[in-house]
């Protein structure tokens, strides 16, 4: 299918692990309608800006810092890919290595994999059977190591394109609109939107075609390689191959994680394999019983693989359970004790928690304790994921937000956070409202660039805070976020205060259905919120 305009800024530009009032339809909208009487934005006040950064909890102690870019400048880049969608993906679809080529979807994102993670364990069973060694490697802080010059060099030539810097061509074209994306940088692309998954495939597109010039065997799902060999030395040579592939673009392995190995191998992780294992019927009347089984085993092997996403993975296995009987305290239980030690797991705890309405005293205050626990420990080590969804927790609970932790969220200096705290003061929820007001100082005309845009322009526009500057509308006297106001767009809906209630299947499932949280370098899109 075609890649739309709408599409990829509906579904392709915010990251998909924002709390879910977070959203850019009413952008996708006014930029798609607009476009037909001349794209609506210009380059001025600012040629370029700084994105907004959101601190993601991965596994163990892993973060990663996911990219909010400005709506203005990602408009332009994502223009400017929907205007050359066929020959880009033409580009980012050469590899008969990669699992993960991009494709235009209307579904979860704008542009997604083509594959699941599920194909993955398959094609290994097919290429391990073809040799007796195994290369593994993955390129060392991928995204973030991109060189943007190397997006005209994988489009055009090395050579050409050093000689050609300042031909208005194609990628050189994309690589000013990422540029543009981040405040001129050149080295990395942003983490988070669709646009990038495209860029780093047309990239590895290069790199592999190195590899099957040589003829070797093996696969790729974004960054991690899989190549096989008839002997060791063989491997050895094969890793210098990669390596020199690589170094064309300025990339490199993470030496931690390449490695050769004598085959046969497991096509999965034990613990996945033991995980998926279980029976969990909720009809069962042994289901308390598989309910503590499963749990033991999880918290069990989260500490025997602790870099992985395990208790993560079993909150996801039991996500879409609708018949809870008389267990559901049971699970709340052990699910509060997994998100208390594995904070990736915290979005997909609530997403079972928030859809079970409880009324005992004791109860409420567990959950009041894990969220406000969390956002008081998580908000002096800037977690944005953590304070986030902890925050919107509490208002889809009802929870008053104490004064200490108000003041923890001031001083992370985050726009989602703080976005998020101001509605809860909008309703009532924050115990001291006036601890927010220093948050004031972001409602500035230069913010609207700079890295707390989204706090600039949503505080603003809802009237949540009162600029320093009084009677003055620094966002209607911009010549590019006026015009967003005027057609009232926002990136908040305070009116998601709850998760919707999952639908009734269409034939009583003996387990739940399973979900795809096993990619830990790149996480796949987890449909955990959205029904």
């Amino acid at each position: 299918m075609s890649l739309t305009l709408e599409n990829l800024l509906e579904r392709g530009y915010l990251p998909q692990e924002l709390p879910p009032p977070f959203n850019s339809q009413t952008l996708a909208k006014f930029v798609a309608n607009a476009k037909g009487g001349g794209f609506p934005f210009s380059s001025k006040p600012a040629s370029t800006s700084i994105p907004e950064v959101f601190n993601l909890a991965r596994t163990g102690i892993l973060r990663r810092e996911l990219s909010i870019p400005n709506p203005i400048h990602f408009s332009f880049l994502a223009d400017y890919v929907v205007d050359n969608w066929a020959g880009l993906e033409k580009e980012a679809s050469t590899s008969s290595y990669s699992l993960s080529t991009p494709v235009a979807t209307d579904t979860k994102r704008g542009i997604g994999r083509k594959n699941k993670m599920d194909l993955r364990s398959e094609r290994r069973a097919q290429i391990y059977a073809q040799g007796r060694y195994l290369l593994r490697a993955d390129i060392s802080r991928f995204y973030s190591s991109v060189y943007t010059h190397s997006i005209p060099w994988a489009l055009h030539g090395k050579e050409f394109s050093k000689k050609n810097k300042r031909l208005k061509n194609l990628g050189n074209s994309l690589d000013e609109f990422v540029r543009n994306c981040q405040d001129g940088q050149t080295i990395g692309i942003p983490i988070g939107p669709d646009t990038s998954l495209l860029i780093a495939e047309m990239l590895l597109c290069k790199v592999d075609a190195e590899l099957e010039r040589q003829k070797v065997i093996g696969l790729r799902y974004v960054d991690d390689y899989e190549l096989v060999f008839d002997s060791e030395p063989q491997a050895l040579e094969g890793l210098s191959a990669l390596q020199g592939a690589l170094l064309e673009f300025e990339l490199h392995l993470n030496p931690s994680k390449t490695r050769v190995l004598p085959l046969p191998q497991r096509v999965e992780e034990s613990w996945v394999d033991t995980l998926k294992g279980f029976a969990l019927d909720p009809v069962s009347p042994n289901f308390k019983s598989q309910l503590m089984a499963f749990f033991d085993t999880a918290f069990e092997l989260s500490h025997a693989f602790p870099d992985t996403g395990v208790l993560k993975y079993a909150a996801g296995r039991i996500a879409n359970i609708r018949d809870w009987k008389a267990h559901y305290d049971v699970a709340e239980d052990l699910l509060v004790q997994a998100a208390r030690v594995e904070a990736g797991a915290l979005p997909v705890v609530l997403n079972t928690l928030l859809r079970q309405k409880v009324n005992d005293t004791p109860r409420k205050e567990r959950r009041r304790n894990l969220l406000l626990r969390t956002i008081i420990e998580h908000a002096p080590q800037r977690h944005s994921s953590e304070v986030a969804w902890s925050v919107w927790g509490c208002i889809a609970e009802g929870i008053t937000i104490p004064t200490e932790a108000l003041k923890l969220l001031v001083k992370m200096e985050d726009s989602v956070c703080a976005v998020v705290g101001l509605h809860a003061r909008s309703i009532g929820l924050a115990e001291t409202p006036s601890e927010l007001d220093p948050l004031a100082i972001a409602l500035t005309s230069d913010e609207l660039y700079d890295s707390r845009w989204m706090l600039a322009y949503e505080a603003a526009v809802r009237s949540w805070l009162k600029p320093a500057s009084s009677g003055k509308d620094f966002v209607a006297n911009d010549p590019n976020f006026g015009k967003l106001k005027a057609a009232g767009v926002t990136f908040y809906d305070p009116a998601k205060t709850s998760l919707p209630a999952l639908p009734a299947p269409k034939v009583r499932p003996t387990a739940p259905e399973e979900y795809d949280l096993l990619n830990m370098e790149f996480d796949e899109p987890e449909d955990l919120f959205y029904s």
